[in-house]
């Protein structure tokens, strides 16, 4: 994926996200709100200002477009916190509001409702559905649009500004990979073919020492070429697969046990493990073959990586330039 690619990805990937929040949070009730506020100027920021009941008013729904129950402002503990937290929330926005005015951006009626309609569809709901759900939860539909312009405003000014200045490296990109998902995206899938000899040691106190002393045995014979794998289990294994030579058949990772498994893909082809330990009891292992396969969902999976390791290039952006921003502007907090 293009870097440009990545970028829009990363965006529709921040408004889905603010979006999702919203709805999970639709159910919570607004009863903080209805405590009586004295007004009074909490901040003011250039020409604007920004009053104690818009502040009050505006944490209800900054709580639920957080995926957070409005009761937080019920709350002593904390509530100071919290509102100083939506004052600097407002704050920013209006000085996006002013940014993005004076780079001549805005959010238009259509492009709000296309981005409504693309959330009530993640949400297998018609438009007309979503808007019912919004107006049964005492959510006022305006005030629902207004977190949609205002997140498709700050995504505008996210990418206006970040244009040309946000990259991520190949090697970010691979080593995000490996600590995402385990592997790295180079390697293949692989599947083995594994035959084991399963013995399952009795409950007497030296019923497990005699179980591992004999897979030793076992496995020197085979070693040895005093007989192969497949006669001995055959003759002496207790686990699936013994009449057929221990072989249980081709297995992917996930599919085993998980000390099982750890032996298994440590193994190399046709040699014998030492006795490895399970719930089953004790085993050896012998790899047979090994299938390798592309992981068919590593591009999908490094574009998912990339696209959100942009998204935070562009989140730590804006909030560098908001800061510049605001050095600039004349903002009086008295809260």
């Amino acid at each position: 994926m293009r870097a440009s690619s990545a970028i829009r990805t990363g965006l529709r990937r921040l408004i889905i996200i603010a979006m999702a929040m919203t709805i999970t949070a639709l159910t919570a009730t607004s009863a903080a709100a209805t405590t009586e506020v004295i007004d009074r100027i909490v901040a003011q920021v250039n020409d604007e200002i920004i009053t104690q009941y818009e502040l009050e008013q505006a944490a209800v729904m900054y709580l639920i477009e957080h995926g957070r129950s409005p009761m937080e402002l019920a709350e002593e503990d904390g509530r100071d916190e919290l509102l100083e937290e939506v004052l600097d929330h407002m704050i920013n926005r209006i000085l996006i509001e002013e940014e993005a005015e004076e780079l001549g951006l805005e959010v238009t009626g259509q492009q709000i409702e296309e981005w409504i309609g693309m959330t009530a569809q993640q949400q297998n709901l018609t438009t007309a559905q979503f808007r019912q759900l919004i107006d049964r939860q005492g959510i006022d539909y305006e005030d629902y649009r207004q977190i949609v312009r205002d997140n498709l405003l700050r995504l505008q000014l996210m990418q206006v500004r970040a244009q040309g200045r946000t990259s991520v490296s190949d090697e970010e990109v691979r080593r995000a990979y490996r600590e995402h998902f385990g592997s790295d995206p180079e390697e293949k899938d692989q599947r083995l073919e594994i035959r084991h000899i399963l013995l399952v040691p009795d409950q007497t106190p030296g019923g497990e020492q005699a179980v591992v002393e004999r897979l030793e045995e076992l496995k020197a014979k085979i070693v040895a070429g005093e007989a192969t794998f497949e006669e001995l289990a055959r003759a002496e294994s207790q686990g699936p697969g013994a009449q057929q030579g221990g072989n249980i058949g081709t297995f992917g990772r996930g599919e085993l046990a998980a000390s099982f498994e750890r032996a298994a893909f440590a193994q190399e082809v046709g040699v014998v493990s030492e006795p490895v330990e399970t719930e089953f009891g004790y085993h050896l292992i012998e790899i047979v073959s090994v299938e390798e396969a592309e992981v068919p969902e590593v591009e999908q999976r490094m574009e998912q990586v990339r696209a959100h390791l942009i998204e935070r290039e562009l989140e730590r952006s804006l909030d560098s330039y908001l800061e510049t921003v605001r050095s600039r502007a004349f903002v009086n907090v008295r809260y």
